[in-house]
């Protein structure tokens, strides 16, 4: 296990070595101290010398820095090495090292695991917004990629030999960051000889009974951590942010801030708009955050991997699809004249027993555009578009059911002994193979309307979908009296539906669309629950069409 550093300034040096010493003291482990040099080279380590480096102001001070701590505390890996100092537990063994790589913070982030690396500490930083600005700095990648527990610090480490006062900050993030701060408080009392350790979780006066949700989360925090020394004081405050409710504690009641977070907005408040009344006995500040879950690690992983094979979407081509998805998505008198249009034409088709006739209801049919806005929607997390997506479809097959129903009605009039013919009679028996096709139609059109030069693919996507032709042959078989038939076809459009929109998303998905990111992470949440829905419905419908039609799926 390993504490690691990344010091890219003289400034950082002085505040982060001696941090990076208490932490290793509190987990017991080794001191990494690496400084990062651009090179169009191929990616290395190499062994940090001060002689060999005296002319970068960078290392002298990382060097300098060293001078400063008492030897009785720390010990050099280099001086292990040359048998100048042997091996003690009482000690943190400090190695330095440069790396040396193309973009060496997005290097260190990678070597993360194969360094065994615990805890990165970071400098105070300010976030920038969004998540795919080239000015981002470094700090701010690896705090939102590194693997690892990261901690962000700012102001001076507390002296062994004086008692410090810890406050410990939450406001119920989540369950893994207030657990940590809480165990990293108790670690670092116990470096500082800490004299007390006081736990405050801050929560919205948003109900009458907001103080006693607050008290039972803070005893629930406490309990958790009642067997470890030192002794935790709890404390409840209600206010509209965890900042507000820090502001509400003295600066002379705490020596050292720490709080568990992943929220850069908390960071940037923290670090940059708190003023403090005495400047010259600033508290030092420590944000927290928990270590990334393996489960997301893996998806990150493998989003990467895809996302480097697949072609992906360029802003300007982005722009263009937003647009062409929001204007054609909405339901309008074009929209109803096509879909009006195209379902008779299909209806006449099924009646005549005409395949061609019914290839060309598929493509007047302008269902298909919606439905891919639907998928984009449920990536972008655009609830706008999906609800204008949602009125077309669903209005779409109100016309178009009650379009075919009309005719059904005339031509029953007309000719009494009208039968099923084979076209509709095909639409009637859905199996897994028609799910399976209209997921590729889903993933083929998504990727043809993301690429100006595969437009003429569309046509042929249309008629692979064949959205229409199940309406129609529901409502004519609604009139005619076969209501088998009208619950298979029915069946049949709903899986296409739920096929298309799940075949799009991951298209999308693939050429790098995206949930909107606010304060380094996702804004919505809902996208998520929407497409584990469509997954669901897709394996329900799967095991219908078994129950409708066993024969008939392989």
């Amino acid at each position: 296990m390993t504490v690691a550093v990344f010091i890219t300034s003289e400034s950082d040096a002085a505040c982060l070595i001696p941090w990076g010493i208490h932490f290793a003291l509190a987990d017991h482990t080794d001191l990494l101290i690496v400084c990062p040099r651009k090179s169009k080279g191929k990616r290395a380590w190499e062994k940090l010398e001060l002689s060999a480096n005296a002319g970068r102001s960078l290392y002298q001070s990382v060097f300098a820095e060293l001078e400063k701590i008492d030897p009785r505390r720390v010990v050099m890996k280099d001086a292990i090495a040359d048998g100048d100092e042997s091996t003690d537990m009482d000690r943190v063994a400090i190695e330095t090292r440069e790396l040396v790589a193309t973009a060496p913070e997005d290097a260190f982030v990678e070597e993360i695991d194969n360094l065994d690396v615990r805890l990165v500490l970071l400098p105070a930083f300010a976030p920038v917004k969004g998540s795919n600005e080239t000015d981002i700095r470094w700090y701010q990648k690896v705090f939102r990629a590194a693997p690892c527990q990261v901690a962000v610090v700012k102001g001076n480490v507390p002296s062994i030999t004086d008692g410090s006062r810890i406050l410990v900050a939450s406001e119920g993030e989540t369950d893994s960051d207030q657990k940590l701060a809480v165990a990293r408080s108790l670690q670092l009392a116990k470096a500082v000889v800490a004299d007390k350790v006081s736990l405050v979780y801050v929560r919205p006066d948003d109900d009458e009974v907001a103080a006693e949700v607050a008290e039972t989360h803070l005893n629930q925090l406490v309990k958790t951590n009642k067997d470890k020394s030192p002794e935790i004081v709890p404390r409840s405050i209600l206010a509209d942010s965890l900042f507000d409710g820090i502001r509400q504690i003295p600066e002379s009641e705490f020596d050292v801030l720490l709080v568990g977070t992943r929220k850069e907005k908390v960071i940037r408040s923290l670090f940059l708009d708190w003023d403090l009344a005495n400047e010259e006995a600033d508290p030092a500040i420590v944000a927290v955050r928990a270590a990334v879950p393996l489960t997301v690690r893996v998806w990150g992983g493998m989003t990467q991997w895809i996302r480097s094979k697949v072609p992906q979407i360029d802003r300007e081509r982005r722009v263009k699809l937003v647009d062409n998805l929001q204007l054609n998505s909405q339901f309008n008198f074009d929209f109803g004249a096509l879909i009006s249009l195209s379902t008779l034409i299909a209806a006449l088709g099924l009646v005549r027993d005409s395949g061609a006739v019914v290839i060309g209801a598929m493509l007047v049919a302008p269902l298909m555009t919606p439905l891919v806005a639907m998928g984009f929607a449920l990536v972008q997390g655009n609830l706008k578009l999906i609800r204008s997506a949602l009125r077309s479809v669903a209005w779409g097959f109100a016309i178009a059911l009650l379009i075919g129903a009309s005719i059904g009605l005339m031509l029953r009039l007309l000719a009494p002994g009208l039968e099923i013919s084979n076209e509709m009679a095909n639409r009637g028996s859905p199996n897994f193979l028609d799910l399976v096709v209209a997921l590729a139609s889903g993933v083929a059109a998504a990727y043809a309307m993301g690429r100006p030069n595969l437009i003429s693919a569309l046509p042929g996507v249309a008629i692979a979908a064949a959205l229409v032709p199940p309406i129609a042959t529901s409502g004519l078989a609604l009139t005619m009296g076969d209501l088998a038939l009208a619950g298979g076809a029915s069946l049949l459009f709903f899986t296409n539906i739920v096929a298309i929109v799940l075949g799009t998303a991951i298209t999308f998905w693939s050429v790098g669309i995206s949930t909107r990111i606010s304060e380094g992470r996702p804004a919505q949440i809902w996208p998520r629950y929407w497409l584990i829905g469509f997954v669901i419905l897709s394996i329900l419908l799967t095991l219908e069409m078994w129950n409708f039609n066993p024969l008939a799926t392989p």
